[in-house]
């Protein structure tokens, strides 16, 4: 009701806009004379807008209330004001002309000049006016104006629906003309259109083809359009108010009928967007039954172009790649029906009247569309027959050989329809998935969706086969016969035959491959898994409560659940979401009655006390640690201890914000961790564990008053190539903060909190921005300069404004792309992996190269790397700093290059503190070294290149 409600304000304010505008550019007379012909009143018309208690004569004075912006849209009429001045010398006969026959209330007033009235005329939608002129009724109304005569027109309208419309004003002669020239071009297009449809329906019962039944409804719904549109209403008056709504069912038929054509020309399209396409017009017609007649006819208006749009869209995306014919008629018909809809949309919406050439030209679009749509179909049923006959002539040929190689192959191979129905399997295949022999399998795995572990792999995987036409070497996870899961090695690819078409794939298990090459997992939780409150709904929550403390005051804990990520790691997320709702359960069964529980975050929750002693919350927080504690979780025959660590709060300083009083729980729960978990730790502001915090409030103090006062500083450490001679300048972008007093701080010291506190995003865009202007600053350095690479946080790469920041920050400075490189550190690319890949792939098309920082440090499988569209490797310093003493490391080192040596990608050794360890990463083939033992980190305004 709110949305419904909304709309209608802001159509009302689109529509007084049009009028404004229209009002200050017509002129409000219209002269008369012998020439005569048509006019279209609208143009020559003074708009205004009145409440509906206003009379002609409110009117003409001027004497309008201004309407409430609170006043309901339907509480008002718009009056058009037309002087007629006659200047010619002979009495001419004109008829006002309203095509629109659902008008809720139109009302014509034919003054003379002294404002008294000569005629009059209201017309009232669904009232039972039976005197329309039959077959093409016509709101009208007829006089004739005197030589030298003027006289005023005012016309009001009130309606729900649209309240602008073209009215003409017709000489009476050329009008009549008019009217036996569309009566007679609506009978021989109804002809065509009954003709189009017979032929459909008499080709559907000889040859039962689906598509051209559909063919044929829709040729009658469109006939049934036509006879809305051409007033057939009126025979039934009671029935003209509701004509939006006839519309709205007559459309939803349209786009069912034409759906069903769509699907049976193009089969590829897939059940959900087929299911789209059935749901949309539907769920469209069903919300014209709930709003007013305006909301009703931009529905039919947005309805019509989106579906046609969509259609459009599926026809070129599952085109039929064996005839282009198929995909270009259907497209022109859809470019025949936009051009009838631009028509429409003109005369709902414009001054276009249905004179016969627009007629024409509507009829033309209307039929040329419908045609199109035919040889279509027959196109198509060409390319089907041709399809046919050449499919069982090689599906003959190759039958034997292909059934020898399905039986004895190592490979297990399969055949399915489309929809997962099993068709063939051989004894490799069911010996991947645990069958005995084929028979049992086909019996008891009816479907491939069985041997999936998750169902939208399978969903991915029809999706790449319908776009390529093929899938090689794909790695799924799968499930095999007693439940257990395991990794394959998926190709496939789409074949057709007589009976429709089919997958051929083979299947190889690389359980142990798989299992080798992973070893980080990330799972991550949702926020609406418990039903308990949420982050933003607790915050808010929490903050009511602190304002409106009384003497009691608001107690709060803030819970971190110990070991929840063992159970997430060695179960699955599925058993992680069952653990978190446990848990979840378990707090709230402990809880005190007037608590309130709230999940913070993956494995946060967080508690509100009022009203309830400080004590009594502390004892209750206990009661909650004992619970979780004496909790065991058991999943897939394995037991699970937990814990937890609680941080309380006492919200009794009036002088501390809520965002605070959350922050100090949060810390109070971090210090409960550091001091050995599963414990309570309640804030005291004095301890020295939160005199720890608070310092690391100071340097986020410090960081803020940096950024501001413009205190951090750019450094820089220098690249050596060690497989080539150097080309010009390769350096790490480095930072320092000068403090106040002119110390010079290391990152080390600020970032952690930085990163705690959210506030990389910030610094990032400093050191990108200054960055780009010192290199801006300096052309000839810009100009030798073959790699700059700047560090980016996790917070910076999932921040949406982040992209559009450093792509603005380019093309500000002038800086080009291909001199850039991105580090990101392995553990935040893999964690933020979706991002991260959006980021890189963003820059990447632009020419920006990318760095994995710190290679090795989270144990992560090479396949991440394969995943990364990264250019560079940097292997992470613990390796480097003792490989001449220590052979595994050596063998780490040697590893990692080797791995991207074979994907492409440079390598670059960090933490080279000697000569001997930079020889020795040369032998090994590493392209470039960093540290100590190059260049230590300098000033960059103080560059000097090694």
């Amino acid at each position: 009701m709110v949305i419904a409600r909304l709309f209608k304000y802001v159509s009302a304010l689109l529509i007084s806009w049009m009028l404004l505008s229209l009002n200050v550019s017509a002129s409000s007379q219209l002269t008369v004379n012998e020439s005569f012909e048509r006019e279209i009143v609208n143009l020559h018309a003074r708009l205004s807008v009145a409440p509906t208690s206003a009379t002609y004569f409110d009117v003409l004075n001027g004497n309008i209330k201004d309407t409430s912006a609170n006043a309901s849209f339907t509480d008002e009429r718009i009056w058009y004001s037309t002087e007629l001045i006659h200047t010619g010398y002979s009495p001419i006969p004109l008829v006002l002309n309203v095509d629109r026959l659902n008008v809720d209330d139109l009302q014509i007033f034919l003054l003379d000049s002294s404002e008294r009235i000569i005629k009059s005329y209201r017309y009232q939608a669904g009232k039972g006016d039976y005197s329309l002129k039959q077959p093409l009724p016509n709101i009208r109304l007829s006089f004739i104006l005197q030589p030298y005569q003027d006289a005023r027109l005012l016309i009001a309208v009130k309606d729900e629906g649209l309240k602008y419309f073209p009215i003409t004003l017709w000489e009476r002669d050329l009008l009549a003309q008019h009217d036996t020239n569309m009566l007679t071009l609506l009978g021989a297009v109804t002809g065509v259109m009954a003709l189009i449809a017979l032929y459909f329906l008499f080709s559907y019962l000889y040859q039962r083809i689906a598509t051209r039944f559909w063919l044929t409804m829709s040729s009658l719904v469109l006939i049934a359009l036509l006879f809305i549109t051409a007033g057939g209403l009126a025979i039934w008056p009671s029935l003209t108010n509701g004509s939006e709504h006839f519309y709205a069912v007559c459309f939803c038929m349209l786009l069912l009928c034409i759906a069903k054509v769509t699907h049976h020309l193009f089969t590829r399209i897939p059940i959900a967007l087929r299911t789209l396409s059935y749901l949309v017009p539907v769920v469209a017609t069903a919300y014209c039954f709930t709003v007013n007649t305006y909301i009703v006819s931009i529905t039919l208006l947005l309805l019509t172009a989106g579906m046609g749009l969509y259609h459009v869209l599926l026809a070129l995306v599952f085109k039929d790649k064996g005839s282009r014919a198929v995909s270009i008629t259907y497209t022109l018909a859809w470019l025949s029906f936009f051009a009838f809809y631009v028509l429409v949309t003109q005369n709902l919406f414009s001054n276009l009247v249905y004179t016969v050439d627009v007629a024409i030209g509507m009829l033309f679009f209307l039929t040329l569309g419908f045609l199109c749509f035919g040889f279509a179909v027959i196109a198509k049923e060409d390319v089907l027959n041709q399809r046919q006959l050449s499919t069982q002539a090689e599906t003959i040929s190759s039958l034997n050989h292909f059934y020898d190689l399905f039986r004895h192959s190592a490979e297990g191979h399969y055949t399915s329809t489309l929809d997962g129905k099993l068709i063939s399997v051989n004894p490799a295949m069911c010996n991947v998935f645990g069958y005995e022999n084929e028979e049992q399998m086909l019996a008891e795995a009816e479907n491939t969706k069985v041997f999936y572990a998750s169902a939208e792999d399978r969903q991915v995987l029809l999706g790449e086969i319908s776009q390529n036409g093929h899938v090689t070497g794909k790695e799924i996870r799968g499930r095999r016969r007693d439940g257990s899961e395991f990794w394959f090695s998926l190709s496939c690819q789409i074949r057709e035959n007589n009976e429709g078409d089919f997958l051929y794939g083979s299947i190889v298990d690389i359980t142990e491959k798989k299992q080798s090459d992973l070893s980080l997992q990330y799972l991550a939780t949702h926020d609406s898994l418990t039903g308990v409150y949420n982050r933003r709904q607790f915050e808010s929550m929490f903050k009511d409560k602190v304002v409106n403390a009384n003497d009691t005051p608001v107690c709060l804990l803030f819970l971190d659940l110990d070991r929840f990520k063992v159970v997430n790691d060695t179960c699955g997320h599925k058993a992680g979401d069952v653990l978190i709702k446990d848990i979840a359960r378990l707090i709230e069964n402990t809880l005190l009655s007037d608590a309130q529980l709230g999940r913070l975050g993956g494995d946060e929750f967080g508690i509100i006390y009022s009203d309830i002693d400080t004590d009594a919350v502390y004892v209750n927080a206990v009661k909650i640690l004992n619970a979780v504690q004496a909790y065991r979780f058991m999943w897939d025959n394995r037991i699970f201890n937990l814990g937890v660590s609680i941080g309380m709060v006492v919200c009794d300083d009036t002088d501390v914000d809520p965002g605070q009083y959350l922050s100090m729980a949060d810390a109070a729960c971090y210090f409960a961790k550091e001091q050995g978990r599963n414990q309570v730790h309640r804030y005291n502001k004095d301890d020295e564990s939160m005199q720890r915090y608070q310092r690391e409030l100071d340097w986020v103090s410090s960081i803020n008053n940096a950024l501001e006062e413009g205190r951090f500083e750019l450094f820089y450490q220098s690249l050596r190539p060690l497989s080539k001679t150097s080309d010009g300048h390769y350096y790490e972008v480095l930072l320092r903060l000068r403090e106040k007093d002119g110390k010079l701080v290391e990152p080390a010291n600020f970032l952690p909190t930085a990163e705690r506190f959210e506030m990389n995003v910030s610094v990032d865009k400093w050191v990108v921005t200054n960055t780009f202007k010192w290199l801006s600053e300096n052309p000839e350095h810009l100009a030798q300069l073959k790699r700059c690479s700047i560090n980016l946080n996790c917070h910076s790469l999932a921040d949406r404004d982040f992209t559009l920041f450093i792509l603005n920050a380019f093309e500000t400075f002038n800086i080009p792309y291909n001199k850039i490189c991105f580090e990101v550190i392995e553990s935040v690319a893999i964690i933020k992996m979706e991002v991260t890949l959006a980021f890189m792939r963003t820059f990447n098309r632009l020419g920006c190269s990318f760095a994995l920082d710190d290679f090795g440090s989270g144990f992560s499988s090479y396949n991440y790397l394969k995943s990364l569209p990264v250019s560079q490797v940097k292997i992470d310093g613990m390796f480097i700093k003792d490989m001449l003493n220590d052979s595994v490391d050596t063998a780490m080192v040697a590893s990692i290059n080797d791995v991207a040596k074979a994907m492409g990608m440079q390598t670059v050794g960090e933490f080279v503190e000697d000569e001997g360890t930079m020889a020795q990463l040369g032998k090994m083939g590493v392209d470039f070294a960093q540290g100590y033992g190059v260049a230590k980190p300098a000033p960059l305004r103080e560059f000097k290149p090694l």
